[in-house]
């Protein structure tokens, strides 16, 4: 992509991040994408959603700031705290509402998302024309106990929903298919999910995972947590279906079990200890339980389909603030 004439405003690359009171980090995101965009001649325009921060955004830190390639920072300041996933997807019906771009890159503010490989991310969604590129970490800098509970977290997923899953919210969206991505349900809950779930062309380029330089991470294991069974929840009808055909499998086995033990007990000639029934008794409870389980879950699944979608591109203004114009500074008026 060569740099854009005309007004910024309208035509270019915008990048999308959340930020939960951490302004400090939001700053020196800027800064980095500031040199980076300026060493391949890019203008962009940043929008940061505000997740409901205890503190507001101020706008003299930013007018501080000395940018030359961002020739425009916005933020939008949530009502609420929301949680990451849903910030980014509000932004991102802010985006595809009220903003004409050629690239939306989307990235944490924390800096763990780098700044050096947004000029690439563009480069590789230029030479696709119609494909999401995500970056993928290769190297984590998590603890054992992290990167262990991420593969089996890895695992699970390609089982139960059949797709693998090893991106994160850092991406560059062609501008063509910025409300396709807005009108996507499933992105409130967890957006890389809600791509593949939509079927929307991606791929991913490798990336290292940066380090955070300012404050203390808001995530913890709890909020991880969350974060994962999201994943489950956008595939919920394809995880369902899986884990019924599992229970009635369970049960199946557990009822031929039984049909053995029975068996032994009366058609055959040689001991069989005195806990028999004990075993039928349990044998017999497990398998009910199995097929409870299996019929709640498929109920589960049919009614969550009577659920009202919340669709961001549609949705988005029932839960902004205010926007606020941070940079550049707004000359006062004489």
């Amino acid at each position: 992509m060569s740099a854009q004439t005309g007004d910024a405003r309208d035509r270019g690359v915008v990048v999308l991040t959340a930020a939960y009171n951490d302004w400090e980090s939001a700053r020196a995101l800027l800064a980095g994408l500031d040199k980076e965009f300026l060493e391949v001649g890019l203008k962009a325009r940043v929008v940061i959603v505000d997740d409901g921060s205890p503190e507001f955004a101020d706008p003299l830190d930013f007018a501080k700031l000395e940018l030359t390639a961002i020739t425009d920072v916005e933020v939008v300041t949530l009502a609420r705290n929301m949680g990451n996933q849903r910030a980014v997807a509000i932004g991102m019906g802010y985006v595809a509402a009220n903003i004409k771009c050629d690239a939306l890159v989307v990235m944490d503010c924390d800096l763990e998302d780098q700044p050096k490989y947004v000029p690439q991310l563009i480069a590789e969604m230029d030479a696709s024309g119609n494909e999401i590129i995500f970056a993928e970490r290769t190297q984590r800098s998590e603890g054992v106990a992290f990167m262990a509970f991420y593969r089996i977290y890895k695992y699970l997923y390609k089982i139960l929903t059949g797709m693998p899953i090893s991106i994160g919210n850092f991406s560059a969206i062609p501008g063509r298919l910025i409300r396709r991505v807005a009108s996507i349900s499933e992105i409130w809950s967890h957006f890389p999910a809600g791509i593949m779930r939509a079927r929307v062309p991606f791929r991913a380029i490798p990336t290292e995972r940066g380090q955070r330089q300012h404050g203390q991470s808001k995530m913890n294991f709890v909020s991880l947590l969350i974060h994962g069974l999201s994943g489950f929840a956008v595939h919920a009808d394809v995880v369902g279906v899986r884990i019924v055909i599992a229970a009635f499998g369970l049960a199946a086995v557990i009822m031929f079990g039984l049909g053995v033990v029975i068996a032994k007990r009366f058609l055959f000639d040689f001991f069989v200890l005195g806990w028999t029934s004990l075993v039928v008794i349990i044998l017999g409870i497990a398998a009910i339980q199995m097929f409870m389980a299996a019929i709640f879950m498929a109920f589960m699944i049919l009614s969550g389909k009577n659920q009202r979608l919340i669709i961001p591109s549609i949705d988005y203004e029932n839960y902004i603030l205010e926007t606020t114009h941070v940079y550049p500074p707004l000359k006062e008026e004489t």
